[in-house]
């Protein structure tokens, strides 16, 4: 018999070709990965992540080969980075990539930087599946989990930032995990889902300390399940245990820093959080601000440049129509069989408002804002989620069938602009901020704060300029030499890093907290021009001047 007919006729053939779109789609996202990973610049502080990855990668490859764990052998670069720096966590995926450089044996310092970029896509795209896997269950309808993984994926900023944010992305993703192992321990109390529940928690927890916020989140939850059935916390308080538990301990396992002396380890931690503050300006609306003295809305306003309008205006309509929805039900409290919620789905959505209302409350009232909103990205699943309960609420209700396809085709509409736009663009897609509001915030905002651009910029001086050496010059608060290193070897061969406009031939400007402090800078108007600017959707994010000899 023709083995097409036997496929076609077999009773699982309908369960294969549900998951074949998924499989495309997948497939698409990865193919786009890995053929644009090594188009993006090196971030301001890449370097110093790799630097202390590679310090905590090999205290552990020391540790294992000699099975000891004394002060001998925690080598004090590790202790004096920690106590030094405001980066005081341990560095999970910097350990994880370090480990791969090192077992593939990487020494070409761009081809090191390319590996991290990759695996940081990894992280992000492993996420996007986990989501796509949340959204499939929550609505039970595959063309809403499609269109959240494809608001994940095509927001222009976090797409840009999936290949070199190893701080926020990874954050991101990791809560994504979290996410997806909540729900299931939600769905089902048993020492398997606590223990990966307690897992991820813990993995969270050591990436960014915030995640306590989600993780308190989740417990709180539990108790007010409880409070709606009197025999929750006896039936399931062995599971509960055993995800504190188990969060403690690999919390332990995951940040080596508390292997000797835990507790005082622990304590100088949060000394070190508490009272070692980045320092620095924000540029935000016009003015500048220290990052601890930076407006209560500055956080709140970055979300609503930054996100795809349909996001933002879904988002907001869902927060409040949640938030009366649970005022509500906490003023009838005292009512006889009184629930917090009814069914799973709202439950899931007091869970997502909970998270969202916490976290930006506490950002704005304890939290240090600086370089946007990057420190609270882990928050966007959550948008996301809100944003389709409310379109999935609008089309159940909806009679005519031409409004439901309206919203469905101005959601697709948005999407393919995105895309479009992240194609135009590339790979500079880290400065995108929605229409509505572009025109707005132009030369009023930080665009390339973490000096991506210089590659380009460099890029552009190497193919225009054939000289053996070539002196640039940084006039804003940025890195020639860590944008270098992710580089040709030709290229960091002819360019030499000055610090004065008095012997440079270029002077690249990215315009990142301007200070105009360069030795010689009055120089730039009568011995240097402007032979380049680089552009993205109209507007100036990184221009070269050339020294006239």
């Amino acid at each position: 018999m023709n083995p097409i007919f036997n496929f076609l006729t077999h009773p699982n053939k309908k369960i294969f070709l549900n998951f074949l779109p998924s499989l495309f789609i997948f497939l698409i996202f990865f193919i786009i990965g890995v053929n644009v990973y090594k188009d993006y610049g090196i971030s301001f502080d890449e370097y110093y992540h790799r630097e202390n990855g590679k310090l905590y990668y090999y205290f552990l490859k020391g540790f294992f080969i000699n099975l000891d764990l004394s002060e001998k052998v925690f080598i004090s670069d590790i202790k004096t980075a920690i106590q030094d720096t405001t980066y005081t966590m341990p560095a999970i995926f910097d350990m994880i990539a370090e480990f791969y450089i090192d077992l593939k044996n990487i020494t070409a310092i761009e081809e090191i930087f390319f590996i991290r970029h990759f695996l940081n896509f990894l992280f992000f795209f492993t996420a996007c599946y986990l989501f796509y896997l949340i959204l499939a269950k929550r609505f039970k309808n595959r063309v809403y989990a499609y269109l959240g993984v494809f608001f994940l994926f095509f927001s222009p900023r976090f797409f840009a930032e999936s290949f070199y944010n190893n701080k926020d992305i990874i954050s991101l993703s990791i809560t994504i995990i979290f996410l997806f192992f909540s729900i299931k321990f939600f769905e089902k109390k048993s020492y398997s889902n606590a223990f990966f529940f307690g897992i991820f928690s813990a993995l969270a927890l050591v990436i960014r300390i915030p995640a306590i916020i989600y993780i308190f989140a989740t417990y709180l939850m539990f108790f007010l399940q409880s409070m709606d059935d009197k025999k929750f916390i006896s039936t399931n308080y062995k599971f509960l245990l055993a995800s504190v538990f188990t969060t403690i301990i690999f919390v332990y396992i995951f940040w080596p820093y508390l292997w000797i002396d835990p507790v005082n380890h622990l304590v100088n931690f949060f000394k070190v959080a508490h009272n070692v503050m980045p320092n620095g300006q924000n540029y935000y609306l016009g003015e500048y601000f220290q990052y601890k003295d930076s407006p209560w809305h500055y956080d709140l306003v970055w979300i609503l440049l930054t996100i795809p309008i349909s996001i933002a205006f879904f988002f907001t309509i869902g927060f409040f129509k949640t938030l009366i929805n649970a005022i509500k039900n906490l003023l009838s409290v005292d009512q006889k069989k009184h629930k917090f919620w009814k069914s799973n789905n709202e439950m899931y959505n007091y869970y997502f408002l909970i998270i969202v209302l916490l976290v930006l409350i506490v950002k704005t009232k304890f939290g240090v804002s600086y370089d946007g909103w990057r420190q609270i990205y882990f928050l966007y699943p959550f948008f996301i989620l809100i944003s389709l309960d409310v379109i999935y609420y609008i089309n159940s209700k909806l009679k005519f069938r031409m409004i439901r396809n309206a919203i469905f085709l101005g959601l697709f509409l948005e999407l393919f602009f995105l895309t479009f736009w992240i194609y135009k663009y590339h790979p500079h897609q880290y400065v995108y901020f929605n229409p509505l509001f572009k025109n707005l915030v132009s030369e009023k905002i930080e665009l390339d704060y973490w000096g991506l651009s210089n590659r380009s910029s460099l890029e552009f001086i190497a193919r225009s300029d054939d000289r053996n050496e070539i002196k640039i010059v940084a006039i804003s608060f940025t890195s020639l030499e860590n944008t270098l290193r992710i580089m040709s070897e030709n290229d960091r061969k002819k360019f030499q890093v000055v610090h004065d406009l008095y012997s440079a031939d270029y002077a690249i400007d990215n315009y990142r907290k301007k200070w105009n402090k360069t030795p010689g800078i009055n120089l730039l108007k009568t011995k240097f021009k402007k032979i380049h600017d680089l552009k993205v959707d109209g507007i100036i994010i990184n221009s070269v001047y050339k020294g006239e000899n």
